[in-house]
């Protein structure tokens, strides 16, 4: 093996070690803000807020959302990136 083959190889396994790092950051960053997303729906389902503090968890709920919708998409992305 050359020089330059193994930096080659090394390169391309740094790249791959970077990508599935970001990859199981966004997913863990997806179950996190999902997981949030279930605990304020169900506190406002329940009814028992003041109708102020349920209009802001309204709120974060729709943060959370975009969250997700973010994860989803760089996940996407890459999937496409990798021909999957």
């Amino acid at each position: 093996m050359t020089d330059q083959t193994k930096h080659g190889i090394d390169s391309l396994q740094t790249e791959n070690k970077a990508k599935a790092h970001e990859i199981r950051k966004a997913e863990d960053a997806m179950s996190d803000a999902m997981e949030s997303l279930s605990v304020i729906d169900n506190a406002i389902s329940c009814g028992f807020l003041f109708d102020r503090h349920s209009l802001i968890l309204q709120e974060w709920a729709k943060e959370y959302r975009n969250e997700i919708q973010r994860c989803k998409m760089f996940l996407e992305n890459v999937g496409e990136t990798n021909g999957e």
